[in-house]
């Protein structure tokens, strides 16, 4: 799953929304004052108005505003207006994608990561995101946690020719034969 140039581009056009309160603003002031291409913007704007997140009027005090209320539309809506289902794997979305599915070892790993980042852009809404951004605290625990995982220890393998896992492991490699450094574990067989 990629959060696309599109998604920033559409979580900068609700900013301006945001800031603009229940004035409207042009779509090419947003553009200009964003770094966004005029018509890229205007590809978002429909995408925006489609999912309900803002409202446009036309005219020469038209444009765009936002059309709900920031404190309860999350970032996964804002990231489903815009690029449809947040997902890791098109088995999750379709069970239909592939026919392991029910035998597939792997499709419940998916799922859970489905649901975890559901769980996290869910977690977040648009007025977070807008006044808070990296400091909200769903972030923060989120950063804070990636940084002190501890990553389980992969079995050892045995240093000689036949990389037998842990089990067999017995020894260090001083009388083992076939040049292996003398620390590595060795297996009873290559000892």
């Amino acid at each position: 799953m990629d959060v696309t140039r599109r998604c920033d581009y559409a979580c900068r056009i609700l900013r301006a929304a945001y800031r603009s309160g229940e004035s409207y603003v042009s779509v090419s002031d947003i553009a200009e004052q964003e770094d966004i291409p005029y018509a890229f913007a205007r590809s978002i704007q429909h995408d925006l108005v489609k999912g309900g997140l803002i409202k446009t009027v036309r005219g020469a005090r038209g444009g765009l505003a936002l059309n709900c209320d920031p404190a309860s539309v999350t970032l996964l809506e804002v990231l489903e207006a815009v690029q449809g289902p947040v997902s890791i794997s098109l088995c999750v979305m379709d069970p239909e994608y592939c026919d392991k599915q029910k035998d597939c070892a792997y499709n419940k790993l998916w799922q859970g990561a489905d649901q975890l980042l559901n769980a996290y852009f869910g977690a977040i809404t648009l007025q977070d995101l807008i006044e808070q951004g990296a400091s909200h605290p769903v972030v923060e625990a989120a950063m804070a946690k990636a940084k002190n995982i501890e990553v389980a220890p992969t079995a050892a393998r045995c240093a000689s020719a036949c990389a037998a896992s842990t089990p067999r492991i017995v020894a260090d490699a001083h009388g083992a034969a076939g040049g292996v450094d003398a620390d590595a574990d060795v297996c009873e067989s290559c000892a």
